[in-house]
């Protein structure tokens, strides 16, 4: 029974599953199987469990977790095992359930082609998605293959999470220096932020988030350490690039202000030193593109014909919807490289472009769109879950990728790096409140989900 309730929790939690779904399903299989009480205690890297048998004798184990990645479809195969075991209980044999774990376990995954192939797909379209042109898209596809391409050798040689962040922010800060340099993009700014969506930790805010709005404390706050490591590997990785290629002037004592203008025409300009005059400027910061100086076309003074108004709402929709595509796309070729399975994939794709959708029509920027998006997502999630018998988080990880902070926490760490306090300030205040908008929205969707249970309402 030990053995089969801690293998179960373990290939949950090392392949991105919460810590409080973990001890759910230790203590659901070892209550099917004859515990006659059972507890557990997990936090990302330990499962402790104890039960009492027939006689009231304790039995208790520890294991250490140490392998930590994502694969959605394992989730989903273990919450299914583990409904049909609290369903037919002892008449399962142990030996059985063993090797039933023993196939989800080693469960085959997506080939490595056509996960660089989907890994290179998502960059181009968070390209897309955070208002980059076709050349940052084309670099930041080629600079996305590399890159998982990088992650594959770091996994096999098992370099550990923190040296991992650094050699991916060092290695995609370079080449996308390159591509500036060589005149192939006319900006760094979305082109890296755009790759380093792959590596930098949503999914890590994401799990910490759904932890602490069910009441464990410590796996929470752990998860969000662990994010901020993440995030600092990635930044001092991506300021060494800087410093190589001459960006920064540390005997002349030059700031450089790294920052993405807009100028007519939705063309983008490069970064500007101290001094010079700062366009209109799009900051790309929590997975979002917002501005942060002024509306770049000023509202007209004569009031708008219902025709005209009608056309500037339609062209609003239209714009939304193709950022939804755009999303959408993000969120379902990065569901490949998570190894969610096909049908798990053009759900999450649906979730993430329905999100973001939800975000653009609300604004795009401030707490209340990150609210609309991520409360969305959140309902999506767990309707589709309950209906197709699936973990909500199998859809509520890449539905929420295109939302998560993961992007301005980089910014925050890596602004704070280079000394920018202030800068480095306002991007963690930003990060901060997209965050807690983002667990607000899941939170009320979980408690919804609960008030119907409540009132009996189950399915």
């Amino acid at each position: 029974m030990i053995d089969i309730a801690i293998r179960a929790g373990a290939i949950v939690l090392e392949n991105g599953g919460e810590t409080y779904r973990t001890e759910a399903i230790v203590n659901k299989i070892a209550a099917a199987l004859g515990a006659k009480t059972a507890s557990s205690f997990v936090t990302p890297t330990v499962i402790q469990f104890s039960y009492t048998d027939d006689n009231d004798h304790y039995h208790s184990a520890i294991r250490r977790i140490k392998k930590r990645g994502v694969n959605l479809d394992k989730i989903a195969l273990i919450d299914e095992l583990t409904r049909r075991i609290e369903k037919k209980k002892k008449t399962y044999e142990p030996r059985v359930i063993e090797s039933l774990l023993s196939r989800i376990d080693n469960s085959p995954v997506y080939k490595k082609p056509l996960v660089l192939v989907a890994a290179a797909l998502s960059s181009f379209c968070f390209a897309f998605m955070f208002g980059g042109t076709l050349a940052e898209a084309s670099a930041a596809f080629v600079i996305g293959f590399l890159l998982r391409l990088f992650l594959f050798y770091s996994q096999r040689r098992q370099f550990g999470s923190f040296s991992t962040s650094l050699l991916s922010g060092a290695i995609t800060s370079v080449l996308t220096e390159f591509a500036f340099l060589l005149g192939f993009i006319p900006a760094t700014e979305i082109t890296l932020i755009s790759v380093l969506m792959q590596v930098v930790p949503g999914l890590a805010i994401v799990n910490a988030i759904r932890d602490l709005i069910e009441g464990d404390l410590v796996s929470g706050a752990a998860r969000l350490l662990d994010a901020f490591m993440v995030a600092a590997g990635l930044s001092v990785g991506a300021v060494f690039a800087l410093y190589m290629f001459g960006l920064f002037d540390g005997a002349k004592g030059a700031d450089v202000v790294a920052a993405v203008s807009t100028v007519g025409g939705g063309e983008v300009a490069a970064g500007t030193a101290v001094g010079a005059a700062v366009e209109p400027v799009v900051e790309v910061t929590a997975g979002a593109v917002s501005e942060s100086v002024a509306e770049s076309v000023a509202a007209p003074s004569i009031a708008l014909s219902g025709a005209e108004a009608l056309a500037q709402v339609g062209s609003m929709l239209l714009a939304a919807l193709m950022a939804a595509v755009w999303g959408g796309g993000a969120a379902g070729f990065s569901s490949v490289y998570l190894h969610a399975k096909p049908l798990d994939i053009v759900i999450g794709a649906f979730c993430g472009a329905i999100g973001w959708f939800m975000f653009k029509v609300t604004g795009g920027d401030g707490a209340s769109s990150y609210l609309a998006g991520a409360f969305t997502v959140a309902v999506l999630s767990e309707v589709l879950g309950a209906s197709l018998k699936t973990p909500a988080t199998v859809f509520l990880l890449p539905g929420l990728l295109p939302l998560v902070p993961g992007g301005g926490m980089f910014l925050t760490m890596r602004s704070a790096v280079n000394g920018f306090m202030t800068e480095s300030l306002n991007y963690g205040y930003t990060t901060l409140f997209a965050a807690g908008s983002i667990a607000l929205g899941i939170a009320l969707a979980s408690s919804g989900r609960r008030l119907l249970r409540l009132f009996g309402i189950k399915k």
